[in-house]
């Protein structure tokens, strides 16, 4: 009877093994998938933020030509109501 029983208990230790050892490979197939998946957002994020980082180049290139409109445009117009100051005197002189 002690051989019964030693038999049984060895059967479900093997058991419970074979069920551990069926876990643990589905787990490391589940950790493989996720390590998978996580490099690609990884590439994604990089790709995205090689993205961004042109983008906000090219914004900075149009706002810094846009500054040098506005300096260009502010220039001019202080330079035509010179101009037109000076018509102005010459004009009441003549009158």
């Amino acid at each position: 009877m002690n051989d019964k029983k030693i038999e049984e208990m060895l059967s479900q230790l093997i058991t419970m093994v074979g069920g551990i050892r069926e876990e643990q490979t589905s787990m490391k197939e589940e950790q493989a998938s996720f390590r998978h998946e996580l490099q690609g957002m990884k590439e994604e994020l990089n790709s995205l933020r090689d993205e961004s980082e042109i983008r906000h180049q090219e914004i900075m290139d149009r706002l810094s030509s846009l500054e040098f409109d506005h300096e260009l445009t502010w220039e001019k117009t202080v330079r035509n109501e010179r101009e037109i100051g000076k018509m102005k005197k010459l004009y009441e002189l003549e009158l």
